[in-house]
């Protein structure tokens, strides 16, 4: 570092030293706050007298929400009406699955086709394992 920046440096802290102001003392801070509670004493005592109860609130509010949840019942009771009218639809089954569940129902089936129509599946040997796993 050159002597000429270090002469700067020192100008520019002087400088700034004197553009900032020293530090409130605790007399000037406690000034401070009095000044602000006597400022703001007159609007917080306006808020306390004006405060709602619970209840106000409300109250105030009823005039909507009594309409609305009136009207949010009518189209629950309407969905819940129309979800029990509705006819329910029971997939079709299909035509293979039909005669397979007829063969093993009439009891002439071979085992494999059982095994099948349950579900599981079989080996060469005819031996049947019933977790399906292919």
């Amino acid at each position: 570092m050159k002597l000429q920046q270090l002469n700067r440096d020192r100008e520019l802290s002087g400088a700034l030293r004197r553009l900032d102001p020293p530090s409130p003392t605790p007399a000037q801070m406690s000034a401070l706050a009095r000044r602000i509670v006597a400022g703001a004493g007159p609007a917080l005592a306006a808020r306390r007298r004006d405060a709602n109860r619970w209840w106000e609130y409300a109250a105030m509010w009823a005039g909507m929400l009594l309409p609305l949840g009136f009207a949010t019942a009518l189209v629950a009771a309407a969905c819940i009406t129309w979800i029990s009218v509705a006819p329910r639809r029971s997939p079709s089954p299909s035509p293979e699955r039909v005669a397979l569940l007829r063969a093993v129902a009439r009891g002439d089936a071979p085992r494999e086709l059982v095994d099948l129509a349950l579900g599981g599946t079989t080996d060469a040997h005819g031996a049947s394992s019933a977790g399906g796993g292919r």
